[in-house]
């Protein structure tokens, strides 16, 4: 079984993103240099603070 497709190291900097804003850590304190990896994080980042933010005007 070929497991190339799970092996996206883009998905993980994401998810990365994405468990860093839901702990509020600093933007300023991406963990990644490369560009690439960079805009994958921040990509997280900022959908996981729209859903924040969407969440917390519901309640």
């Amino acid at each position: 079984m070929d497991k190339r497709k799970d092996n996206n190291p883009h998905r993980t900097a994401e998810a990365k993103g994405a468990l860093d804003a839901e702990n509020r850590r600093p933007l300023s304190e991406c963990p990644y240099k490369a560009p690439q990896f960079r805009n994958s994080w921040l990509r997280g980042y900022q959908k996981a603070q729209q859903l924040d933010f969407f969440e917390g005007n519901n309640g």
